[in-house]
C-alpha cells in the first residue's frame, strides 16, 4: 500500500473514531443532550489529533538515503586544507597551533 492510500486510511479511521465518540458520548453521558455532542465531539477531535500525529510519524516522509563514504579514507586540497576520519582527539588549525584551555 502506497503512501496515499496509507493516509486515506487514516483519514477514514479519524472520522470513524470521531463518529463513535460522538454517538457514545450522546448515549453513555448523563447530561443535557448539547452537552453530551459537544463533549463527545472534544473528545473524538482530541482522540483523532492523536492517531493523526501517531500516523504522521509512522508514515512521514521518506528518509533519504545517507552518501556512501569508503572507509580508510581522508582528502583534502588546499592551503589550510584538514581531512580526519573518526578523530576523537583535538584538532588545530591555523597560523598559531596554540590550544587554549
Amino acid at each position: 500500500m502506497g503512501r496515499t492510500g496509507r493516509w486515506l486510511l487514516v483519514v477514514f479511521g479519524s472520522l470513524v473514531v470521531f463518529g463513535l465518540c460522538v454517538v457514545l458520548g450522546d448515549l453513555l453521558l448523563p447530561w443535557d443532550q448539547s452537552t453530551r455532542i459537544g463533549t463527545g465531539a472534544g473528545a473524538g477531535a482530541v482522540i483523532a489529533g492523536v492517531l493523526g500525529a501517531w500516523a504522521s510519524s509512522l508514515i512521514g516522509s521518506p528518509t533519504p538515503t545517507p552518501p556512501v563514504t569508503t572507509p580508510g579514507t581522508s582528502t583534502a586540497s588546499g592551503e589550510r586544507a584538514v581531512a580526519t576520519q573518526d578523530n576523537s582527539g583535538v584538532i588545530i588549525t591555523g597560523d598559531n597551533g596554540t590550544v587554549q584551555r
